[in-house]
């Protein structure tokens, strides 16, 4: 009984800290690769995002040379998962 409770206890830790919302993040795309985009951002840094079937996009998928603004959690792998992608401008 101890065992199955703990087990309870832990799934429901589990789902509750699933995904973390994070601030939107502004940039360059330099390069897309399958599921994944690359973006360029403000401060040099490149970073990895992962595009999925939750995943909406305001206008178009964003091709290499758009800046885009990026919404978006961190998924149970840890991974940038990509809710919504808005081109700002060529």
């Amino acid at each position: 009984m101890l065992t199955i409770g703990l087990l309870i206890i832990w799934m429901i830790f589990t789902f509750m800290v699933s995904d973390s919302e994070a601030e939107p993040y502004y940039g360059k795309v330099v390069a897309t690769e399958g599921k994944s985009i690359q973006v360029k951002g403000n401060d040099g840094r490149v970073s990895v995002f992962w595009l999925g079937h939750r995943t909406r996009f305001d206008t178009r998928a964003p091709l290499i040379g758009d800046r885009v603004k990026i919404e978006y959690v961190k998924d149970r792998l840890r991974r940038n998962a990509v809710t919504r992608v808005t081109i700002l401008s060529k």
